[in-house]
């Protein structure tokens, strides 16, 4: 299996492909990080007639699906330009690179219907779009747990508008993407004991579980009560984008339209709890765990659910996606000495202070206290930012994180910084 990490500023993204040539993207970073770094590799895909299978939505932050909804506008651009072609009019090619085929979209997500989402049992279907403009009303959101409110409630008020408009993009007057097809279009909730098959990787969901996903309701419908407004705005405007595209007319740009509106909204929005889709993925003996912005508390939850830690008990993993970026909310004692990995991958540049030094640092110190069985041999971490390139103001936080892997380190542990140049890293997994 190989692991592609790319630079997607504050968020998250990672492209997993199997021996056998199977693809899940794991979020897709900030929309000017994906538009810089991410789109133009994962457009030489579509060039060699390969796809993504599944992308995968962790949780509704813009740092996670900002870059998939931009994604998903980049391909809106490009089926109006192939129906104007197929109509032998003139149009002017889309300047963004064109996303590869997406089979699936995994993501979980709430109605914006104030009354239908009050009376949602959960595990109900969130239909996509039944049909033209009745299809209109699929939406969601969930929102993360702050790392700093002041730094982040812009960041949340446009995440409502992203999460919104990725249900819309993929409705069937649309993209026509099918969305959580592996639980029947219902929301994805921890389910140990029924692994979903993806090619020759076996992938199960650990968490949300549905108490969080309750919650995570009650706090999206007091969100509406107070945006019904807003959400109706989006709507209108996607109802446009739709009208625009069977009339053969360009797409507007939906993602500025939905920023240029979050901005208006007043700067009291209070985050709902997170509940990122927590995936173990696993290969040939390889195992990944993909934690999205879960907290630690939450994640010894759902790995002792499911009888993978427990009664001194540790999970060992290939890969840890390293949870919230290294933020220290999402970060105990406990947790890193509960999970053990030979390759551990921090998504951040320096933003909101992530990752947090003292957290790199705390696993620098599970790594030399606890060593892997069989002798697992050096632990490498990953960093898709460095000092080299990140923004001036983050620069004394990387240098320190660099300076914990130079001489007088943890001998078993050492760390790649992505250069001022370099494009992603790869892993392979043998």
């Amino acid at each position: 299996m190989q692991i592609e990490v790319f630079p997607a500023a504050s968020g998250d993204c990672l492209l997993l492909t199997s021996s056998d040539d199977r693809r899940l993207l794991a979020d897709a970073g900030l929309p000017d990080a994906y538009d810089e770094f991410i789109a133009t590799p994962l457009s030489e895909l579509r060039t060699v007639q390969k796809a993504i299978d599944v992308v995968y939505v962790s949780h509704v932050d813009r740092d996670h699906i900002g870059g998939v909804l931009r994604m998903l506008d980049d391909e809106m651009k490009w089926r109006a330009f192939d129906h104007m072609q197929l109509k032998g009019k003139k149009f002017k090619q889309p300047a963004t690179p064109r996303p590869p085929t997406i089979g699936a979209l995994w993501h979980n997500a709430f109605l914006e219907d104030i009354s239908k989402s009050e009376s949602m049992q959960l595990g109900s279907a969130l239909a996509a779009s039944a049909n033209a403009m009745a299809g209109l009303n699929a939406a969601g959101l969930g929102t993360p747990e702050m790392v700093r409110n002041a730094e982040r409630v812009e960041m949340l008020a446009l995440s409502v508008g992203d999460a919104i408009e990725v249900n819309w993009r993929i409705g069937d007057d649309q993209l026509s993407i099918p969305l959580n097809p592996d639980f029947a279009g219902k929301f994805m909730v921890a389910r140990p004991k029924k692994p979903i098959e993806l090619g020759s990787m076996t992938i199960t969901v650990l968490g949300p579980t549905k108490v969080q996903l309750d919650e995570l309701r009650k706090d999206w419908v007091d969100w509406l009560k107070k945006k019904k407004d807003y959400v109706e705005t989006l709507r209108s405007r996607h109802r446009r984008d739709v009208e625009d595209f069977r009339s053969g007319l360009s797409p507007m740009d939906v993602a500025r339209r939905a920023q240029e509106l979050a901005l208006a909204i007043e700067k009291d929005v209070s985050p709902p709890n997170l509940a990122s889709l927590v995936l173990l993925v696993e290969e040939n003996g390889c195992r990944i765990l993909l934690t999205g912005d879960a907290g630690d508390e939450s994640l010894l939850e759902y790995l002792t659910a499911a009888k993978l830690i427990g009664d001194d008990k540790r999970l060992e993993v290939d890969v840890l996606k390293v949870p919230h970026h290294g933020a220290d909310n999402s970060y105990s004692k406990k947790f890193v000495e509960s999970i053990r990995a030979n390759h551990y991958i921090f998504c951040g540049d320096g933003e909101h202070h992530n990752p947090e030094p003292e957290v790199v640092e705390g696993y620098l110190k599970a790594v030399k206290t606890i060593p892997l069985s069989g002798g697992g041999g050096d632990t490498t971490f990953w960093f898709n930012c460095s000092s080299a390139r990140c923004a001036a103001k983050h620069r004394n936080l990387w240098q320190k994180i660099e300076g914990f892997f130079g001489p007088g380190g943890v001998s078993q542990a050492k760390a790649h910084f992505l250069a001022k140049n370099a494009s992603r890293h790869s892993l392979n997994l043998t």
